[in-house]
């Protein structure tokens, strides 16, 4: 009889715990606490979207175990913005523990010992990387359907994203790896985007400056949005008035960690948001951030 209540108990408990993280139709925006990096986890219903990891394996995968269902292994979307540490590095431990049905990333590419070990892990599990650009879309259909728009970069070359998966020759990867290494601040060739849910809009600049952000400008690409994730963790050298300006969020999210070396977010960053009247709320002070939708 001791064991029919033991099992009993354990069948409730499990049936309480599924109830307690049956997923909402509502929007989540999850900035998780990943400490100096990015790491964004968007959920409706039973679709999942991850815009970069951050540096840590550990403190992505405590992310997603808080806000997503214990028996779901499948994410919809891996978007990495860049190939930064600080912002590829946790999702080779994503990539390990789940099912990814897309991974999309852009052109700016450089030598790593953390880009070496994702194009294993991405080999491995069978995942191919595809090269967005401006113009794109990425749809979740189904019954839970995200739609994000690519603003940025105006244009990606598919061969140096497949670095990232496909089985290249050390030749043609060191001719891609410096060709990539000759364009600049890799950082202006973050991915950006922007996803529209209902009648909010978020804005996701990745690592993007004051030279992406000159362009999209110039290029009629922006207008007001409900809520930004700030590029490049509140640097100095991104954010600038005239772009704040034209987005104007009300809220303003700033993924960072506390006390970097980089002095991020900077001084001037926090007075240009606090010019245009922005809330905002910071990785460093509040730990992980959630944004609801309507």
């Amino acid at each position: 009889m001791q064991k029919v209540w033991y099992g009993t108990g354990l069948v409730v408990g499990l049936l309480i715990l599924v109830v307690l993280q049956w997923p909402s139709e509502q929007l989540r925006v999850i900035a998780c606490d990943v400490g100096q990096g990015d790491g964004i986890l968007i959920v409706k219903g039973q679709t999942e979207v991850i815009v970069d990891g951050g540096p840590s394996e550990e403190k992505i995968l405590s992310c997603l175990e808080e806000n997503l269902p214990f028996w779901d292994r499948q994410i919809e979307l891996i978007v990495l913005t860049n190939t930064d540490y600080d912002h590829m590095n946790g999702l080779i431990a994503v990539v390990d523990r789940y099912s990814v049905m897309q991974f999309v990333t852009s052109d700016g590419v450089h030598e790593s010992d953390a880009l070496n070990k994702m194009n294993a892990k991405l080999r491995e599990r069978g995942v191919s990387a595809m090269a967005v650009e401006q113009g794109d879309r990425l749809r979740m259909l189904g019954p839970d359907p995200l739609e994000f728009k690519v603003l940025w970069p105006p244009e990606a070359k598919a061969e140096y994203v497949a670095l990232l998966s496909n089985q290249i020759d050390n030749v043609l990867r060191e001719q891609i790896l410096g060709e990539s290494a000759k364009r600049g601040d890799l950082n202006e060739r973050s991915v950006v985007l922007e996803l529209l849910e209902g009648n909010k809009s978020f804005l996701l600049m990745g690592d993007a400056g004051f030279q992406a952000e000159e362009e999209m400008l110039k290029n009629g690409l922006l207008h007001k949005v409900n809520y930004l994730k700030i590029g490049h963790h509140g640097s100095k050298y991104a954010s600038s008035m005239e772009f704040l300006e034209k987005v104007s969020p009300e809220v303003a999210i700033i993924s960072v960690g506390s006390k970097n070396r980089y002095g991020h977010p900077t001084a001037e960053a926090l007075e240009r948001l606090s010019k245009i009247g922005s809330q905002v709320r910071r990785t460093d002070m509040e730990g992980t951030v959630v944004i609801k939708g309507d």
